[in-house]
């Protein structure tokens, strides 16, 4: 009785088929396990943003933008106040000023004030003879003064005070007068009736009255203070000149 072959350690004496076979199942499970492993080494090396949730992951990509486009905005704002120049706002008259006058001074208004005294032309225009003082027709001497200054002197014969005759217009008769600004003049009347009979001494009729400058007529009474002594309306005038 033949005694049994020794046994041998597993592998030996297998085909060399099945030891390939062996070694290409052993292969395919370490490339199986490799590409079960490799996404998880791809995800430690991936950016941490790449790592978030897809919707997560735009909402951060929607914040850096909107960041970035922020500052960018800030930034462009600064240059422009660098560069821009400073405008000096304009007076309101020089913008309503035409081109004419652009980059000129504006003349000052006229004063409605004179600075230097007021020249007036002193006209007496006519006397109106109320009472002539006698009977039948009487001659008078009359001066005019204004502010205490002579101003006019002249005789007026043959007044009569009866209807249609006692209206007189002096001839040439006016003068120039200097007078402050606004500041009119006051003027005194003096009257004497002549007659070879009586000494001339105090005036027989006086009045007074302002001198308008404005070229308004005045009228000025000079009456005596008796009773028919004599009456007259002098009516003056002055334009400026």
């Amino acid at each position: 009785m033949n005694p049994d072959p020794p046994s041998k350690p597993p592998g030996e004496g297998e085909p060399p088929a099945d030891r390939s076979a062996e070694a290409w199942r052993s292969a395919a499970r370490d490339r199986a396990d490799r590409l079960h492993q490799r996404p998880a080494q791809r995800e430690e090396h991936k950016p941490w943003f790449q790592q978030l949730p897809a919707k997560l992951a735009g909402g951060v990509v929607f914040l850096v933008a909107l960041t970035t486009l922020l500052g960018n905005l800030l930034e462009l704002r600064e240059k422009g106040r660098d560069v821009l120049p400073t405008v000096a706002p304009t007076p309101a008259s020089s913008a309503s000023a035409g081109p004419e006058t652009a980059g000129t001074a504006s003349a000052p208004a006229p004063s409605a004030t004179p600075s230097g005294p007021v020249r007036l032309r002193v006209v007496l225009d006519r006397i109106a003879v109320q009472d002539d003082g006698s009977p039948g027709t009487t001659d008078w001497r009359f001066t005019v003064e204004a502010d205490g200054q002579p101003l006019l002197a002249f005789e007026q014969d043959d007044l009569d005070d009866a209807g249609g005759r006692n209206v007189v217009r002096p001839k040439d008769l006016d003068a120039r007068l200097r007078l402050p600004p606004d500041r009119p003049a006051r003027l005194a009347i003096k009257g004497w009736r002549l007659s070879r009979l009586r000494l001339q001494g105090q005036p027989d009729a006086v009045g007074e009255g302002v001198l308008p400058t404005d070229g308004a007529e005045v009228a000025i009474r000079v009456a005596a203070p008796e009773i028919s002594g004599g009456a007259f309306v002098f009516y003056v005038s002055a334009d400026q000149q």
